[in-house]
């Protein structure tokens, strides 16, 4: 997840009152071996925070804190990163922890802000599928809200907002990513909100 936003509009989401089907999140969930190395990610929504212009190169780092930061104790780390055509660099740090604010227990519903803010203004991070044999997951903003007729989707402004496709390497498998869409449908999201991220000639901060 790539956040560029403003403090102001952080809890805002778009508002939408239709019936879409409750989605289940990995579980059991080891956040040490989701966060053990990178994920970059090969198709995802276009949202205030990451527009269509930046599906370049784009990949997301994550490292378990062995303490909370002050005074928020969130938990873990977050770095993004993405491109745009020309080579600019947006995305950043973030910070991250277990059901944020809601107090969640499921571990794989997790919750991301700016370091700086407190867990009031996290957003949901939900990991609806993972396998870290075959290198995969599927990754919602909460809770899919719209029904579009070809099935959910979240907001597109800060907060429950976004759907991503990850694999753990910047090489495309076209089988992999269509199996992990064909998940996403299954579990009732509507997948013509992604587009696909372009991974060629990227320096991913010269790692």
């Amino acid at each position: 997840m790539v956040f560029m936003a403003n403090v102001e509009s952080f809890r805002l989401g778009d508002q939408n009152d239709n019936d879409c089907p409750i989605i289940e999140t990995v579980s059991p969930f080891d956040v040490d071996a989701y966060a053990s190395a990178p994920w970059y990610i090969h198709k995802q929504a276009v949202t205030s925070y990451s527009p269509i212009e930046w599906n370049y190169c784009t990949k997301a780092s994550y490292t378990v804190r062995k303490r909370p930061t002050f005074p928020w104790r969130y938990t873990i780390d977050v770095n993004n990163y993405a491109e745009d055509v020309d080579g600019n660099v947006f995305g950043g740090p973030l910070c991250a922890s277990v059901g944020g604010w809601r107090r969640n227990a499921n571990s794989s519903k997790l919750a991301v802000a700016p370091c700086f803010l407190p867990k009031l203004f996290d957003g949901p991070y939900w990991v609806v599928h993972y396998d870290e044999s075959e290198g995969y997951a599927l990754i919602s903003g909460g809770q899919p809200t719209k029904d579009t007729g070809n099935g959910c989707t979240t907001g597109t402004r800060t907060n429950n907002s976004g759907l991503w496709i990850f694999l753990r390497t910047p090489q495309r498998d076209d089988e992999k990513v269509a199996m992990v869409e064909q998940l996403a449908i299954n579990a009732g999201f509507d997948t013509s909100v992604l587009n696909d991220v372009i991974h060629q000639d990227c320096s991913y901060d010269e790692e």
